[in-house]
């Protein structure tokens, strides 16, 4: 972990003992959350194309690449590394995808509008913001922002809210701002074998 106040956010990634130059900019990594959504690439297309994200051309495509790829794109040196119980490691059957609370596309003018609302910062128009910066600001935004409602609502599980009136009212805001969402065939089998 590191520590974002006194540490620099990183520039590279290495994998083993050799480092990339990564490139940096938010708008960059949400051009890559779009690409790994795109259901027209195939994973092996998926794989070659995030090599673009990297600033030199690697010899090989590793899974080590792949993973120091992942973790740069989840900022995961700015999250602690959690400690797991018992009960989580014992388990360990699949769970199916559950639909997106949020996605950077279909949120973008919410996302534009919390950013100059609550920071003053303007995403249109800011020439450079690294990726972890903007995690940081993304994740800091107050409950009262749009993304945080739209976070919220989307995630309410109806099940367990009482009241029948409020649950219709969720679950009618849910269905206007739900996003688009499949089940592949792993995630079918899930859900009907357990």
């Amino acid at each position: 972990m590191i520590d974002p106040l006194y540490e620099e956010f990183p520039e590279t990634i290495e994998v083993d003992g050799e480092e990339y130059g990564i490139l940096t900019d938010f708008r960059e990594w949400i051009r890559f959350s779009d690409m790994l959504a795109d259901n027209e690439l195939t994973k092996e297309e998926k794989l070659y194309l995030l090599t673009n994200w990297l600033t030199e051309t690697p010899r090989n495509i590793t899974a080590k690449l792949v993973n120091a790829v992942f973790a740069f794109f989840r900022a995961d040196a700015l999250n602690p590394v959690p400690i797991e119980s018992e009960e989580e490691q014992e388990d360990e059957s699949p769970q199916p995808k559950r639909p997106p609370v949020f996605d950077w596309k279909y949120d973008a003018k919410f996302l534009i509008g919390d950013f100059r609302r609550y920071y003053g910062i303007n995403l249109l128009s800011v020439k450079y913001m690294h990726w972890w910066e903007f995690r940081c600001l993304f994740a800091a935004l107050p409950d009262d922002s749009m993304c945080r409602k739209r976070i919220d609502i989307r995630s309410k599980d109806l099940s367990q809210i009482k009241d029948k009136e409020r649950r219709k009212q969720i679950a009618k805001i849910q269905r206007q701002i739900a996003l688009p969402f499949e089940l592949d065939d792993d995630d079918m089998a899930t859900i009907f074998e357990g």
